[in-house]
């Protein structure tokens, strides 16, 4: 799982919806390395035409690190070797190949909010339809979102894998029933318990903000192919970050400390990804319930792209392929806790792991937003509101 910390003050549907009891509910989040560590790693990495006297081709890939629970299978199914450079954020991902390091690798699986900008920079392929054969497997709704978000000159570019979103997660124990809504995180009195330093938000600009404006009202501005919030929306949006920050226990950038922290009774309130909390519940904290506030969530989906400079776009996206077809996404699925793009992975897992992970109807995305890229109109003001949020 991500390996990270919560960084302390010091540091620098729209439906509501319960999940203690409702196990058929999805969304999680990922597991990643250091960031230090996927550089190193990434060094060694790169797009080699093959291995061994050209036999066998090397397919490069930088993603999550649960994605190596693929890697003995694919490598035998396919007859490739398979380099996997665990990954931090989608946003590294992209600056790493925006950076050059594209001609380092094969396969790159970004959230969906940035695979417009690998787009743009004209870093990744059209998809080859005729060799993801198992594209017209998934569900309906995730070619339709495919095909509406990773469009360009008339061709997706990119195969969905995962979903989820982001709700919240609360102590059941500390913090009274109450209709769920981002309310909790930003006003004093919302529930009738004492929250001041018991709340977690996300040490990640493109994961806080669009909370921050669904709670206050802009949620019109998430609604384009890309987030375009005004300057004085991104000020207001700031103001209230800040102003927030006594609330605060602090940011957080990874799942495990996400999971470590609350165990131990370090904060009581937690924005969240439903993979951490199924996980949670895995292991035996029945006292957390998990909520999609009110005001709506944000949706994801991993969604794996190939590179313009690889040398083996064939194989590539024979690996693609493999991502979702139905042995390879039921072990995703378990080793992330988030459901696959692909139905026919039910088959492959346990009734309690359907229950958990597998089955997940994408219905459940309906009146969800998902996460987008800033507009470039705004993005230098965007940035510069969040790193003022953390520096105040």
């Amino acid at each position: 799982m991500r390996i990270g910390h919560i960084v302390g003050m010091s540091d620098d549907t729209h439906t509501a919806s319960s999940e203690t009891n409702t196990t058929t509910d999805g969304f999680s989040r990922r597991t990643y390395l250091s960031a230090a560590g996927s550089a190193t790693i990434a060094g060694l990495a790169g797009c080699a035409g093959s291995a061994g006297g050209g036999s066998t081709p090397t397919i490069n890939i930088i993603t999550w690190e649960e994605y190596q629970e693929m890697e003995e299978n694919i490598e035998e199914t396919l007859d490739v070797n398979i380099e996997i450079t665990p990954s931090s954020s989608s946003s590294e991902m992209f600056t790493q190949w925006n950076s050059g390091q594209d001609e380092q690798f094969d396969i790159a699986v970004p959230n969906n909010n940035l695979v417009p900008n690998f787009i743009e920079a004209d870093l990744i392929e059209p998809l080859n339809r005729d060799i993801v054969t198992a594209y017209g497997d998934m569900y309906d709704k995730f070619q339709n979102l495919a095909e509406t978000q990773f469009s360009a000159d008339g061709a997706v570019h990119g195969v969905p894998v995962r979903f989820g979103w982001y709700g919240y997660a609360y102590d059941t124990r500390s913090v009274p029933d109450h209709e769920p809504s981002y309310s909790i995180m930003f006003e004093e009195d919302y529930v009738d318990a004492d929250l001041d330093g018991e709340i977690i938000m996300y040490d990640e600009a493109n994961k806080t903000m669009p909370v921050t404006a669904l709670y206050m009202g802009f949620e019109e501005a998430l609604e384009g192919d890309r987030m375009t919030f005004s300057t004085d929306q991104i000020q207001q949006m700031r103001d209230r970050l800040i102003e927030q920050k006594p609330r605060l226990q602090g940011y957080i950038s990874s799942d495990p400390t996400f999971i470590q922290e609350f165990q131990q009774g370090n904060f009581l309130v937690g924005h969240s990804g439903r993979n951490e909390i199924i996980e949670m519940r895995t292991q035996g904290a029945d006292w957390v319930e998990y909520v999609v506030p009110q005001e709506g969530a944000m949706a994801w989906y991993e969604t794996a792209v190939v590179s313009s400079a690889s040398e083996n776009k064939d194989a590539a996206w024979e690996v693609v392929n493999e991502f979702i077809a139905p042995d390879n996404g039921a072990a995703l699925a378990k080793a992330g806790f988030s459901p696959s793009v692909n139905p026919a992975i039910s088959e492959e897992l346990s009734s309690e792991e359907n229950s958990l992970y597998g089955s997940i109807d994408p219905s459940r995305l309906d009146g969800m937003i998902p996460f987008k890229a800033i507009s470039s109109d705004v993005e230098e003001e965007y940035e510069s509101a969040w790193e003022a949020v953390k520096s105040a």
